[in-house]
């Protein structure tokens, strides 16, 4: 039994740069090895390297039929396996040294390498919305607020739709900076809430906002 980080919908989408519905695709219709996601009642779960292969077999449809990239997905995942430090790999926690991400089929070169760097770079970047922002029950009722803080996230980037500048932003709460901005938009695509967003003036009446209308394929 392997002990990989499990992750749900929402942000393996988000990683893979896919829809939900693909990602749940995944499951429904087995398109990968069973060892890449879980499925307990209707909660779906995925290794971040689903999120990966995922990708390739969505974005190679019109080069690969389906039987190839199912291949081309087992063999990768059956290397993986033989690992020592393949739950890590399975993670995406790390990236294996010299390892061979390309395989050859029906007289096609695939290399995984793309995809997989790719994801692992989204990856980053939620593991730092994760450093940035905390939640808490005991901090603005279970608000997503940016860490150290008792700034909600749904103000910000409401007002940031809104049209107030940054500058306006920082004024307010000094502490903002773009990495925060970016954190609180990767945010918020991983952990989906229901509702609208409250608006800055919400919870600061004195500011008004300003508004202004590669997988490589080759002959073997």
């Amino acid at each position: 039994m392997y002990t990989h980080i499990l992750i749900p919908t929402a942000e393996a989408a988000f990683i893979a740069g896919l829809s939900d519905r693909d990602m749940n695709r995944v499951v429904d219709e087995h398109l990968m090895p069973d060892v890449l996601f879980e499925k307990n009642g209707g909660v779906r779960r995925f290794t971040r390297l689903c999120a990966a292969f995922a990708k390739f077999y969505f974005d190679d449809r019109n080069w690969l039929v389906a039987a190839a990239r199912r291949q081309v997905l087992d063999e990768l995942t059956h290397r993986v396996a033989q690992l020592q430090g393949k739950n890590d790999v399975f993670s995406l926690m790390k990236l294996p040294d010299r390892f061979n991400w390309k395989v050859t089929n029906y007289s096609v070169e695939v290399d995984m390498a793309p995809y997989v760097t790719e994801v692992f770079a989204r990856v980053k970047d939620v593991c730092q919305a994760d450093a940035l922002v905390t939640v808490s029950a005991d901090v603005m009722g279970g608000a997503a607020v940016f860490a150290g803080t008792r700034v909600p996230l749904d103000v910000v980037l409401g007002s940031i739709t809104a049209g107030i500048s940054m500058d306006r932003l920082k004024a307010s709460y000094p502490f903002l900076t773009e990495a925060h901005i970016q954190a609180a938009r990767v945010y918020d695509e991983v952990h989906p809430r229901r509702g609208r967003p409250r608006r800055l003036a919400d919870t600061n009446p004195t500011m008004e906002p300003r508004v202004k209308r590669v997988v490589r394929l080759a002959t073997a």
